[in-house]
């Protein structure tokens, strides 16, 4: 697992650098999104990645003193609405020191998305250095994109991409 990790942040990182935006092509070229496990913000709840293996994930990285999330979040609570039905899966994690001040960001907001956390040394490892930061993963677990900051055309970027890859699984 560990060299996998590797790969993945070494090609995150080297692309997200240069550019703010991850673009891998051919499948066989992007790398698998580690195993890592998430906590829900309550503490008590688990999953990992391999869980939403045949999905479309898009996972982000967001905090509540993060003015540019304040703006990405409920576009993506809105997405995902939009997309419950196509088995697209949103996986945000919370960065915030205290989960508590995620959770009270999310109610102000009146929010009702799947919350989760990671280790601070998964997050760093993972090369996430920027907020928001989100990883679009195909039905494999692969790197679609990642986008490094806020930009107002990434929620439909990944609408249109997410709905590419569902209906090039359907019968």
């Amino acid at each position: 697992m560990c060299a996998v990790m590797q790969r993945f942040v070494l090609a995150v990182l080297s692309s997200m650098i240069v550019s703010g935006v991850v673009v891998a092509e051919e499948p066989q070229e992007r790398p698998l999104f580690p195993e890592v496990t998430f906590t829900a913000l309550d503490g008590q709840t688990t999953m990992t990645m391999s869980e939403f293996r045949g999905r479309p994930v898009l996972v982000t990285f967001w905090a509540s003193w993060c003015g540019p999330c304040r703006v990405e979040l409920p576009e993506l609570s809105k997405l995902y609405g939009e997309l419950a039905g196509t088995g697209f899966v949103l996986i945000t994690v919370n960065v915030d020191l205290n989960p508590v001040a995620g959770r009270q960001f999310l109610e102000r907001l009146g929010l009702k998305l799947p919350v989760y956390r990671l280790q601070p040394m998964e997050t760093k490892r993972l090369g996430i250095n920027a907020l928001p930061t989100n990883i679009l993963l195909d039905t494999e677990g692969r790197l679609v994109r990642a986008y490094k900051g806020y930009e107002p055309q990434v929620v439909e970027e990944v609408r249109q991409m997410v709905v590419d890859m569902t209906a090039a699984t359907e019968p």
